[in-house]
C-alpha cells in the first residue's frame, strides 16, 4: 500500500510528515478544520486567487519554518488567501470538506477537473537524494520508516549506480598535530638547547664553583656586609656573574659587585605614585637591563583582608641598568607576580611569569627584550596561586613545569595550555620546584634503624622517621641493602620540588606532616602525545627542618640540595643518599627566602627577611687539621665556646678576611660589563664633581 495523507487522523493541529528517503519525498501537510475547499470557477477567478511559488495553498499559521525564502514574514498572497477564506461559502456541507491539502497548481493554469495535479519534490539544499519506489505492507505499517528499510534503500540505489548518500567514512577531516612529538621535540632540543637550566653551567677546569659540602669541605661565611633596611626576598646573579641583584619591600632594587661586594647603584621606580615591594627579577642576556616584579600597593587604601595595603594589578618594570630608568611597564598580572623566568623558544624571545592571581602569563619580546609584542594567558580555570616554572630539559624550551596550588602541571609553551596534572605532592602548597642534573646516581632506600644494644622500639622507630640529626656529623640511619634509582630507557629529567604542609594539629597551629623536599623523575613519552610518568624517587627531611612557610626557593649544584627554613636556617642534603650534610645558621630566626650558587666562582649566596645578604665559601679541611685545631682552641680557651652566627668577633672576622686568598688572574672571569660599571663610575663622579664645584662657588 501508499501511504497518504488521507490515512492520517483529521486533527485541528498541524501534522509534520517527516521526511525520508522514499520513493517521493512526502511534503509537509498542514491543515485546520476549519479551512473549506476552493474552487474557480474561471481562470481569471485563479490568477486572483493563485498561490505563489514556494508557497502552500492553506496555512494554519503565517509563519515561516526558516527553509524558504519568506522567513517568518507574512507575504501578500497570504493576505489574499485569507481574504478569499473569508469570502468563500457558508453553506458548503460539512462532507465537502476534505481533508486531503489542495495540491499545488501547475505554474500558468489550473489542475485539470477530477485529476489532480502531481506535487513535484521540493530540491533540498544539500546533498543530493537518492528515492527509490518502495510499497510498505501492511505489516511493516506502523508509522516510521524502519532502519532495516533505510539500509535496503542504500543498497539498491548503490546497485543501481545513481549518486549514493555520503557518509563519516567519506569526510577527510583534518589532521591533529601532536603537542609532544618524540621526533620534532628532539629535533627541536639540538637546534635550540636548553643550556640555563643546568646548575653546571661552566666545566670545573675553567671555575671554582662550590662542588662539595660535608665534614671536610665546610662552608664559611665571609665578612662582607650586603644589607638593607629591608626583608631581602629574592637575588639574582648577571649571566656572566659579575653583579648580583637583591630585591626586598623598599620597592629598591640593589646592585652588588661580586668581586668587590660593593654597592654599585641602586634602582626606583620615582614616577611610581603607589608603593612598589619587589620579589623576582633578572638581567637581561647582555646585562643591559633588569626585569622585576612583585607587588604594587595603593598607597591610599587600606585592605582588612590583607592587614596592608589594597593590592592593585601588578606589572612588570625594565630598568636600564646604566642610567636607572624605567624603560617600559608589562600590564597583565592582578596581583602579585612570584616568578619570572626569561627564554628563548624557536629563536624568539619570550618572559614567563607567574602570579598569586592564578595565571601563567607568557610576554612575546622583540630581540632587545625591552619591547613587547604581545602577550597571553595559559589557559587555566582551576589553579588557584602558581608560584614557579622550570622548563623541561631536552625539549627545546617548549614545555615547562609549574608549581601550582598542591601539586605541579606540565605546559605547553606554544599553544599556551596545559599537557598534563600530576598527582597532589603536598597538603597545602607545592611552592618551589625545578630540574637538576645529578652529579651522583640518587639511592632509593628504605630507611631501617641502626643497630643498637639500648633502647626500646619507639627509640629506634624514631632514629628510622629522619634521614640525619641535629648533628651533622653523626646519623641515625643507615640505607637498606641496595639499591640506585635504575634508569628508564626512555628520556627522564630528575626534578626537585619543596611543598607547605597543612596545619590540622594543637587547634591549627602546626602540621601533622613533616616538611620535606622530594626528588622527582619526569619519565618522557615514546609515542606522540603519549602520558608523562613523575616517579617520585625519595623524600628528605629532618627532624629540626621547618620550612611551613610559602615563597622559599631551594637550589642544587647536582650533588646538594640546599633547603631554606623558616627560622633563619639553611639544611644541606645530599641529594644521593638523603643525609644532611651541613646546617648554615647565620641569619636571624625568620624566613630564609631564597639561595643561589654562583656560576663560576667558589661562592653561595642566601637571603633572608631580616635584611641581609650572607656570602659562603667552600674550604677544605682535612680531618686531622680540624682535630689540631679543635686541640688548640680548648688548651688556649678551655672555658670559652666560639659561636660562629651572624655577628662573629672581631678578631674571628679579621682573621677570616685576611684568609680569603685573592683569586689568581687565570680563574678571574673577564666581565663584558665593565664598560657598564665604568660608566656608572664616571656618573658617580661626575655627581661628586658638580656638587663640590657648587661648594667652591659659593665659598669663593
Amino acid at each position: 500500500m501508499v501511504v497518504t495523507a488521507a490515512d492520517y487522523a483529521h486533527s485541528d493541529e498541524e501534522i509534520d510528515i517527516e521526511m525520508f528517503d522514499s520513493d517521493v519525498e512526502l511534503s509537509k501537510v498542514t491543515r485546520t478544520s476549519q479551512s473549506p475547499k476552493i474552487t474557480y470557477e474561471s481562470d481569471s477567478d485563479f490568477e486572483d486567487h493563485k498561490p505563489k511559488r514556494g508557497t502552500s495553498v492553506k496555512r494554519s499559521s503565517t509563519r515561516g519554518r526558516g527553509r524558504g525564502r519568506g522567513r517568518g514574514g507574512v507575504s501578500s498572497s497570504a493576505a489574499k488567501r485569507k481574504a478569499a477564506d473569508a469570502t468563500t461559502d457558508e453553506n458548503v456541507a460539512e462532507d465537502e470538506f476534505d481533508i486531503q491539502s489542495t495540491p499545488k497548481p501547475r505554474r500558468g493554469r489550473p489542475p485539470r477537473e477530477g485529476k489532480p495535479a502531481a506535487s513535484k519534490p521540493k530540491a533540498g539544499r544539500g546533498r543530493k537524494k537518492t528515492t527509490v519506489s518502495r510499497d510498505i505492507s501492511d505489516d511493516e505499517d506502523d508509522g516510521d520508516y524502519s532502519l532495516s528499510a533505510r539500509a535496503a534503500t542504500k543498497r539498491s540505489a548503490g546497485a543501481k549506480g545513481k549518486a549514493r548518500q555520503t557518509t563519516l567514512d567519506d569526510i577527510s577531516l583534518p589532521i591533529k598535530e601532536p603537542v609532544y612529538d618524540p621526533a620534532k621535540t628532539k629535533a627541536l632540543a639540538e637546534q635550540y638547547p636548553d643550556h640555563y637550566w643546568n646548575q653546571l653551567v661552566a666545566p670545573k677546569a675553567t671555575s671554582d664553583r662550590i662542588d662539595l659540602i660535608d665534614e671536610e669541605n665546610q662552608l664559611e661565611l665571609l665578612p662582607y656586609n650586603i644589607s638593607d633596611q629591608m626583608a631581602m626576598t629574592g637575588i639574582s646573579i648577571s649571566p656572566d656573574g659579575t653583579m648580583l641583584a637583591t630585591f626586598g619591600s623598599t620597592g629598591q632594587v640593589n646592585v652588588w659587585d661580586t668581586e668587590t661586594f660593593e654597592c654599585l647603584t641602586s634602582l626606583r621606580d620615582m614616577s611610581e605614585p603607589n608603593i612598589d615591594e619587589f620579589f623576582v627579577g633578572q638581567f637581561t642576556p647582555n646585562s643591559e637591563y633588569l626585569i622585576v616584579g612583585g607587588k604594587l600597593k595603593d598607597r591610599k587604601r587600606w585592605s582588612e583582608a590583607d592587614e596592608d595595603n589594597h593590592i592593585l594589578p601588578c606589572p612588570l618594570k625594565i630598568f636600564n641598568v646604566l642610567t636607572g630608568e624605567v624603560v617600559a611597564r608589562l600590564e597583565g598580572h592582578s596581583e602579585e607576580i612570584l616568578c619570572l623566568k626569561s627564554v628563548v623558544y624557536n629563536g624568539e624571545n619570550y618572559y614567563v611569569t607567574t602570579s598569586q592571581d592564578g595565571y601563567i602569563r607568557r610576554w612575546h619580546m622583540d630581540s632587545d627584550w625591552v619591547v613587547l609584542l604581545d602577550s597571553k594567558e595559559v589557559e587555566d580555570g582551576v589553579t588557584c596561586m602558581a608560584f614557579t616554572v622550570s622548563f623541561v630539559p631536552n625539549t627545546g624550551n617548549r614545555f615547562f613545569v609549574a608549581s601550582t596550588d598542591d601539586h605541579v602541571t606540565l605546559m605547553d609553551l606554544e599553544r599556551c595550555a596545559i599537557v598534563q596534572r600530576f598527582d597532589p605532592i603536598y597538603s597545602s602548597y607545592c611552592d618551589c620546584g625545578k630540574f637538576v642534573e645529578l652529579v651522583e646516581q640518587p639511592v632509593v632506600q628504605e630507611i631501617q634503624p641502626a643497630a643498637s644494644t639500648s633502647g626500646d622500639a619507639s627509640d629506634n622507630a624514631d632514629a628510622a622517621a629522619g634521614e640525619g640529626s641535629s648533628d651533622p656529623a653523626s646519623d641515625n640511619t643507615v640505607p637498606a641493602a641496595s639499591t640506585f634509582a635504575t634508569e628508564p630507557s626512555t628520556p627522564y629529567a630528575y626534578f626537585i620540588t619543596r611543598g607547605v604542609e597543612l596545619l590540622d594539629a594543637e587547634n591549627n597551629t602546626v602540621s601533622s606532616r613533616p616538611n620535606t623536599c622530594t626528588l622527582h623523575r619526569l619519565v618522557y613519552p615514546t609515542d606522540p602525545d603519549g602520558k608523562f610518568e613523575l616517579q617520585e624517587i625519595r623524600r628528605y627531611y629532618h627532624d629540626e627542618y621547618l620550612s611551613n612557610s610559602w615563597l622559599i626557593r631551594i637550589t642544587s649544584n647536582g650533588r646538594y640540595l640546599l633547603a631554606p627554613t623558616l627560622n633563619g636556617q639553611v639544611f644541606v642534603f645530599s641529594i644521593a643518599t638523603g643525609h644532611v650534610t651541613g646546617i648554615l645558621r647565620d641569619h636571624d630566626t625568620i624566613e630564609v627566602r631564597d639561595c643561589k650558587f654562583h656560576p663560576t666562582k667558589n661562592l653561595l649566596f642566601t637571603c633572608s627577611d631580616d635584611g641581609t645578604v650572607k656570602v659562603y665559601r667552600s674550604v677544605f679541611k682535612p680531618k686531622q687539621q680540624q682535630k689540631e685545631e679543635d686541640t688548640c682552641a680548648n688548651l688556649a680557651a678551655p672555658n670559652e665556646v666560639e659561636a660562629v652566627g651572624v655577628d662573629g668577633a672581631d678578631g674571628q672576622q679579621k682573621a677570616l678576611q685576611d684568609s680569603v686568598e685573592p683569586e689568581s688572574p687565570q680563574t678571574v672571569a673577564v666581565s663584558p660589563l665593565a664598560s657598564l660599571k665604568e660608566g656608572i663610575e664616571t656618573l658617580a663622579v661626575r655627581e661628586v664633581d658638580e656638587v663640590h664645584g657648587k661648594d667652591v662657588a659659593e665659598s669663593s
